[in-house]
């Protein structure tokens, strides 16, 4: 009965502390801001999001850290001495109550992130509830070892160190590819075309370091046979989980698709992503002359931008693709890739400038035909990740002024430009041919002011 009363006293103080609500509205806020633009895929949020998953942790270490050592500051264990039960029910109570606050918090998070992902769709990659149930007990983790910490150590600045070694690790680890680091509470790195990891091993890792924590904490009041027994048990089956949870990276086979005369190769769980690559460069393939639809570069997805390759064979897409407002972005770097194959722009290192040519009126037409408009003279892109990052025209590392793009718009606003670009084909794409040279062949007026190019030409 005492020890109930304890652990519900100490409940409803976590549950109304400020921290960690706080962390955990600030992880599912995060987490929603960084993916909003991006459509789901549930091979990687959940891991992701038990990354972020860090900071409720972190609350909940705290907030069990300041529970368990209440009885080693200055007074209070002669002012404790006078309520019922004794110091190590007391640890007991304040320990089971953080991790189950803990857990209690963080699944609602986790939850509620994946419910509104899945909402955003199509949803790509393959749902794993292990990968999400370790992203939920890394905070009972985190609160367990909080309780350790707070019975062994009297000096609170052992959780911010803490805190920040396992940050750490976890940046460390996620670098080095993401396999080996079984012993940290998250694993960030998840290769699509790797084996499933061990995510339930790692579960029951986490599980087994929860009951090993608590019971360390309680092993401060006495080493009682019982005691001794459940850590050397949880020990037990924590060390060699970790230790086993090992996987080799395996390439698995790309399913590839025919849609009208492009095909498309997606990771075996990314095929539902291939109708937005599609809607993206179909109308590209379209406006092509008949005779320049045979042998188009096969559109084939890629991990990283680390593989990248620009050239005649094959178009490369990602592992993500853009959706509220960010998805024209997305759309613009797959169909400028082939409008750059088709139109065999050789882009030196740093990128070229494309002013004055009669093929750049041919290019902004065409990427127009994907985008339903032309793109705007100073809008640009970013490709690759937060690590790699380049920012560039719709067309790519290929410039372009104001005259072509008005002459692009003017183009897309006749209803016979199609016809005279496929009549004209063969001297529009020619590097030589001026964009004076290509104006009265596609039945436009000089409008616009020249400009000299601002950097080296696109050959």
């Amino acid at each position: 009965m005492i020890f109930r009363s304890l652990f519900l006293f100490e409940a409803l103080r976590l549950l109304r502390s400020p921290i960690p609500w706080g962390a955990a509205a600030l992880c599912l806020g995060l987490r929603l801001f960084a993916t909003w633009q991006w459509l789901p895929d549930m091979s990687v949020d959940p891991t992701s999001t038990s990354g972020a998953m860090l900071l409720p942790a972190v609350a909940m270490m705290l907030t069990a850290n300041l529970a368990t050592s209440r009885d080693t500051r200055g007074g209070m264990p002669e002012t404790l001495a006078a309520m019922p039960g004794r110091a190590a029910e007391r640890t007991k109570a304040a320990t089971l109550a953080a991790v189950t606050v803990g857990a209690g918090i963080a699944l609602p998070v986790m939850t509620g992130y994946l419910l509104a992902r899945l909402a955003m769709g199509p949803v790509a990659g393959v749902f794993d509830p292990y990968e999400a149930l370790a992203g939920v007990l890394a905070v009972p983790f985190a609160a367990a070892l909080g309780a350790m910490l707070g019975r062994w150590t009297p000096w609170l600045v052992t959780v911010p160190v803490a805190a920040f070694l396992i940050g750490l690790l976890t940046y460390i680890n996620s670098q080095l590819g993401g396999y080996g680091g079984w012993f940290l509470p998250v694993v960030l790195f998840n290769g699509p075309d790797w084996e499933q990891r061990p995510s339930g091993s790692h579960a029951v890792y986490l599980l087994a370091c929860v009951a090993l924590f608590a019971t360390l904490a309680l092993l401060r009041h006495g080493a009682r046979p019982v005691r001794l027994v459940a850590a050397l048990t949880a020990a037990a089956v924590a060390v060699p989980t970790a230790a086993t949870a090992t996987v080799t990276r395996q390439e698995t086979a790309q399913r590839c698709e025919k849609h009208d005369v492009l095909t498309y190769c997606a990771f075996r769980d990314y095929v539902t992503w291939i109708p937005a690559w599609a809607s993206a460069l179909e109308p590209v393939a379209r406006a092509l002359p008949p005779t320049r639809r045979d042998r188009l570069p096969i559109v084939r997805q890629i991990r990283d931008m680390g593989e990248y390759r620009d050239n005649a064979e094959s178009i490369n897409t990602f592992m993500m693709w853009g959706r509220a407002g960010a998805e024209d972005a997305s759309r613009s770097i797959l169909a400028s890739q082939l409008i750059r194959s088709v139109l065999a722009l050789g882009i030196p290192m740093g990128g070229c400038d494309l002013r004055g040519q009669g093929r750049a009126l041919v290019a902004l037409w065409l990427l127009g035909q994907s985008a339903g408009s032309a793109p705007s003279e100073d809008r640009t892109i970013q490709v690759g990740s937060s690590v790699y990052m380049q920012v560039q025209s719709p067309l790519g590392m290929i410039r372009y002024g104001t005259a072509e793009l008005g002459y692009a718009r003017r183009l897309l606003a006749m209803p016979d430009a199609r016809q005279r670009i496929w009549t004209h084909w063969d001297t529009l794409v020619k590097p030589s041919t001026t964009v004076e040279q290509a104006l009265p062949l596609l039945g436009l007026r000089p409008e616009f002011a020249a400009e000299p190019a601002k950097g080296k030409p696109c050959s």
